[in-house]
């Protein structure tokens, strides 16, 4: 095989073959791309068209008219690629074009085709001398020629078909230029609001405006708000508007709009609980769908709040979280972190009945990137207060947290004063102890013992043991009447001082002053002895009451027979009886606790002797308690027998009881009238002492006046006897 330079019969073939083929290639090019045009143009009117009918009756927001100018592009690309793009890229080969022309001829019969790979191979000198005949391919090739000439190849196109094409490529041009022309308002919107994503209105003889609404349809709104729409009315108002509406969940409905004022239209949705989407038809108004979002006030989630204490309190920073009652001390300071449920722009502290100067805050965030308010007050003040929120969308905080401070002062140190071992009258030997107890909760800073005599300047006695700091401080001075020179008649005022370390104050605490009245030894004599006789009348009356139970016991037992279940009556009346001997064993012990008092005056007041003290307590105040803690005791335990049975030893064992109270309260009785009497004789003797006194002095008188007489002497010149008569 060889490669042959081109002859005259080549140059037949490019002019009769290859020239006329291309032509045809070019032709079906030109009539494949009318056939794509065509179908681009319905495809993107069409699309256009149903663009421009969609926003017009349903009034898309610019995001979802650019999603469906998105897919329209989408759309006309594809077709674009399929109709003209792949036919016009896709090779149309000579051998193709001359099978089809055969095809489409058949007078040529395949003559085309066979002269087109001949042609090729001799070309490309591929044809073989020994295994083909150069004379028959050269034939061949003549005769394809020839008939070529005689067939025009593109009369294997539908021409007519390519006219129609071409007719319907230049109506849709004339529509496509027409209608701009013929509604260029609706034209104009629709390429402005579609593929120049411009919020321009349809042109319309009547317009609803929905009021409060961004440019792309959106509300921000709280939730629990009444929903209200209101919408402006332009131009024609329609005889009736309709709101439709659908929430995120799926709920929907339509409420009918009724007319505000002259121009203006009102639906009422209810209580806003979630989004709600909505649009408004009413006249040739279809309106845009509108987006009510329902959003959640700025409020407060969670509060910490610290106190930090006074420096001198020497006390720790208290936390308290979810607390809104707060009691922090004077000069002490507040912090308050408040978590809130969004972002906000501005947070403010504001007081319910006064300002709160001072107070700083400020937007914060905690490590999560939780919102947060932080609240720094140095010197707070009492009163209600809340956070007034200012969220981002101009949202304040409806119903806050109220928060109650409680400025409490510091309290002046808790001071008490007891004087062990006297009553209201002392006398001038008295020494006793003056026991104080003062506590303060942030430390004590001083303690002293103030004793005053008359009306003297008072006398300071710092307490012992005092330490600046104790929180508690028990102190025991000695207090000396005759170290003090009190005398009878006068008064004696003690009372007991702390003070702490409040920088304001400091807070001074007092006890209350216990007054003393000093008598004489005689007067205080006489006061213990009148007190004694009126716990021997108490005695006397209780005793009396004692023997009103025996006796009643005695009656009961007697309507009872031997062994005998006391009925209900009868056991009620032995409760009652029970209890009665309770009350005397209380006042009984209250007795023997204030023989026991008067007996510590005497000791203090060092008028007791030691007869005295054997007196009081082994024959008064001790048998006494004996009878409340064990005889009256026994005695109602042996009655509350009786209410379960009567047989002969329990009622045996009740009157001994009873017998055995009554004989130890007489027995102490007698002791006391014994007393009595010796204290009566005591005092017979000292009146017969008082009056020999008398008697002695009045003689002394009446021997003076018998001397004057006799010397004659004036009233003012004094004769004093030779002799005293002793008394």
């Amino acid at each position: 095989m060889s490669t042959r330079p081109l002859d005259e019969l080549d140059l037949l073939i490019a002019q009769r073959v290859y020239a006329p083929l291309d032509r045809l290639r070019t032709r079906c090019r030109l009539y494949l791309a009318l056939r794509g045009a065509v179908r681009l143009g319905l495809t993107v009117g069409g699309a256009c068209l149903v663009q421009l009918l969609l926003d017009y009756f349903l009034r898309f927001s610019i995001d979802q008219r650019g999603a469906l100018n998105a897919a329209i592009t989408v759309l006309w690309s594809y077709v674009f690629y399929r109709t003209i793009a792949m036919p016009l890229l896709r090779p149309l080969a000579d051998a193709d074009l001359a099978a089809w022309v055969d095809r489409v001829n058949p007078a040529l019969h395949n003559h085309l085709a066979t002269a087109v790979q001949l042609a090729a191979r001799r070309r490309a000198g591929r044809v073989s001398i020994d295994a083909e005949s150069p004379q028959l391919i050269e034939l061949v090739l003549k005769q394809a020629c020839e008939l070529a000439d005689r067939h025009p190849f593109t009369d294997a196109l539908d021409h007519g078909r390519a006219r129609r094409r071409a007719i319907d490529l230049a109506v849709l041009a004339a529509l496509s230029a027409a209608a701009p022309l013929l509604m260029p308002d609706a034209i104009g919107t629709w390429f402005s609001r579609n593929w120049l994503l411009q919020d321009r209105a349809w042109p319309q003889r009547t317009r609803i405006t929905p009021d409060g609404f961004d440019e792309a349809g959106r509300r921000r709104l709280p939730r629990g708000e009444e929903l209200e729409i209101i919408a402006d009315v332009q131009g024609d108002m329609p005889a009736s508007a309709t709101l439709y509406w659908q929430t995120a969940s799926g709920r929907g409905g339509r409420e009918t709009m009724n007319l505000l004022g002259d121009t203006r239209l009102l639906a009422a949705l209810g209580p806003l609980a979630e989004d709600v989407r909505f649009s408004i038809r009413g006249g040739d108004e279809r309106t845009r769908e509108y987006i009510v979002e329902a959003v959640d006030r700025p409020t407060v989630t969670n509060s910490v709040a610290r106190i930090i204490p006074p420096a001198y309190t020497r006390l720790d920073v208290v936390e308290l979280e979810h607390e809104t009652v707060i009691e922090i001390l004077k000069g002490g300071a507040l912090e308050i972190d408040a978590r809130v449920n969004k972002p906000l722009q501005s947070a403010r502290l504001v007081g319910l009945s006064q300002p709160a100067e001072g107070a700083e805050v400020q937007l914060d965030a905690d490590p999560r990137g939780q919102p947060m308010v932080k609240l720094r007050w140095d010197a707070p003040l009492s009163g209600a207060y809340r956070f007034d929120l200012l969220d981002q969308d101009g949202l304040s905080n409806r119903n806050p947290v109220r928060y109650t401070l409680k400025i409490v002062a510091d309290q002046p140190p808790a001071v008490k004063l007891e004087l062990r071992g006297v009553g209201e009258i002392i006398t001038p030997q008295a020494v006793f102890p003056a026991v104080s107890e003062s506590r303060d909760v942030y430390g004590l800073s001083g303690a002293k013992l103030l004793i005053q005599r008359a009306d003297a300047a008072p006398l300071h006695v710092p307490a012992p043991g005092f330490e600046a700091g104790m929180r508690e401080l028990q102190s025991e001075v000695a207090v000396d009447a005759a170290a003090l020179g009190v005398k009878p008649a006068e008064r004696l005022r003690i009372w007991a001082e702390a003070t702490d370390f409040d920088p304001a104050g400091p807070n001074i605490g007092r006890s209350p002053a216990l007054e003393l009245r000093v008598v004489s030894r005689d007067e205080f004599g006489v006061e213990m002895a009148r007190r004694e006789i009126e716990l021997r009348r108490e005695m006397e009356t209780l005793a009396s009451g004692q023997r009103s139970v025996r006796e009643t016991v005695v009656r009961l037992l007697g309507d009872l027979g031997d062994g005998q279940v006391p009925g209900s009556a009868e056991s009620q009346r032995l409760l009652g009886l029970i209890r009665r001997q309770a009350t005397h064993a209380g006042r009984i012990r209250s007795i023997a606790q204030r023989f026991e008092q008067i007996l510590a005056e005497m000791q203090t007041s060092r008028t007791a002797r030691p007869a005295d003290e054997r007196r009081m307590v082994d024959r008064l105040a001790r048998p006494l308690r004996a009878i409340a803690d064990t005889d009256l005791p026994a005695a109602s335990d042996a009655l509350a027998a009786l209410r379960m049975q009567t047989d002969a030893q329990t009622r045996k064992s009740a009157l001994q009881q009873q017998e055995q109270v009554l004989a130890r309260l007489s027995a102490v009785l007698a002791n006391m009238l014994e007393w009595e009497g010796f204290q009566e004789a005591v005092s017979l003797l000292e009146d017969l002492i008082t009056e020999q006194s008398d008697v002695h002095s009045a003689t002394l008188e009446a021997m003076r006046r018998r001397l004057r007489n006799i010397l004659e002497l004036d009233d003012s010149e004094e004769v004093a006897p030779a002799t005293q008569p002793k008394p």
